[in-house]
């Protein structure tokens, strides 16, 4: 119900703005390929939410439901959802990494709360071994530039 109930807003809402800008396009050849691209546009806009019903790929990520059973106190479920999203976050860098051919050692990634129950990126530190040490700026610019936090890249001995 909710992907017919998300269909029909976002068709409503790309129609109005499709026929807004339909009516201030210049007349002429320009016009039609303006309404070319805004009909396939709202073609893809009402797909979007029906490749969402076919679609299991992604994994439900509701920690409510998966913890419910825990008598979990308010300081420990915030602890427990700090963990969970430092966790993905190291997944996604392993895979923005991995992305560039870049394999490391190991990525810490830590999570704090401000006290507007916002969280952020307090540190990022990865480990990577010598022979990928000419690739240090590189790893920096893509975590930084993909995370919004400037990573320490800490070389180990071995």
């Amino acid at each position: 119900m909710n992907a017919l109930r998300s269909m029909s807003v976002i068709a409503c809402v790309c129609c109005i703005a499709c026929s807004l800008i339909s009516i201030i396009a210049p007349l002429g050849k320009m016009r039609k390929i303006v309404n070319l691209v805004l009909g396939l546009f709202i073609i893809c806009s009402m797909l979007i939410p029906l490749v969402g019903l076919f679609t299991t790929d992604i994994p439900d990520l509701n920690l409510e439901e998966q913890y419910s059973d825990l008598s979990l106190n308010e300081k420990e479920y915030e602890k427990l959802i700090l963990n969970e999203t430092a966790d993905n976050l190291v997944v996604a860098a392993n895979e923005l990494l991995l992305s560039e051919n870049i394999q490391v050692d190991n990525i810490e990634i830590g999570i704090k709360k401000t006290d507007n129950n916002s969280i952020y990126i307090s540190r990022i530190n990865i480990y990577i071994s010598k022979d990928l040490d000419s690739r240090a700026d590189a790893i920096k610019r893509i975590i930084s530039t993909n995370m919004s936090k400037e990573p320490v890249v800490i070389v180990s001995e071995n």
